[in-house]
């Protein structure tokens, strides 16, 4: 197998993996659990992606006023963007 192919599987896998995280955090949050040990879990894995999403989407000023954290959606299409890059390539 190339080094390419297993980058691009690797890659794959976290992309999948992070999304899994970000979907339970999300519903974790939604129902009242933050305390739980699932969502810290999910938190570690997924805020180091989010953050800097985050941090750029707050200097946009609309954004701000609206008082919605859109980082979540905007990173979810940021990985699945990434996703169908690297499923086009054989």
């Amino acid at each position: 197998m190339e080094v390419i192919t297993v980058i691009k599987l690797a890659v794959l896998l976290f992309i999948e993996v992070l999304g899994y995280a970000m979907l339970i955090r999300a519903i974790i949050s939604f129902l009242g659990f933050e305390e739980s040990m699932v969502n810290v879990i999910c938190y570690a894995v997924s805020e180091p992606v989010v953050a800097p999403v985050r941090s750029l989407l707050d200097r946009v000023t609309g954004l701000r006023e609206i008082g919605i954290d859109f980082s979540f959606m905007a990173t979810f299409l940021l990985l699945e963007v990434v996703r169908i890059f690297l499923l086009s390539f054989a």
